[in-house]
């Protein structure tokens, strides 16, 4: 919308031969799109994306610093005491991920996990 004003401004001042074609334009942005870096700027999306390879634990992470911080001390809409079970965030990420039942982990899996993430998230 800002640039719209200027433009309808000097459109009427010059020839359409004087304008670049569609064709050029997209060839501006392709161009632009190639040398373009992305970050992310939540922390959330960072924990997730760190790692050079995607792992299970990664997908946990997220989840734990998700539910933390979505706590309502954090004022978030979860309450304060609330937990899940190990068996049932194993279940959710098999589900979300899916991923195959060949290679399910077990609870102690998210256990083990969820005490080396401990207070990692503050």
């Amino acid at each position: 919308m800002y640039v719209r004003k200027h433009l309808d401004i000097i459109s009427t001042q010059f020839d359409f031969r004087y304008w670049p074609t569609l064709s050029d334009d997209l060839q501006e942005l392709a161009y632009n799109a190639e040398a373009a870096t992305s970050e992310a700027t939540n922390p959330l999306t960072v924990a997730g994306t760190i790692a050079l390879s995607p792992s299970l634990a990664d997908f946990f992470k997220v989840l734990f610093c998700s539910i933390e911080e979505n706590r309502s001390h954090h004022y978030g809409q979860l309450p304060r005491n609330f937990e899940v079970s190990n068996n049932t965030l194993l279940s959710l990420a098999y589900c979300a991920l899916n991923l195959p039942v060949d290679d399910l982990k077990d609870s102690a899996y998210v256990k083990r996990f969820r005490q080396h993430m401990q207070d990692s998230c503050e």
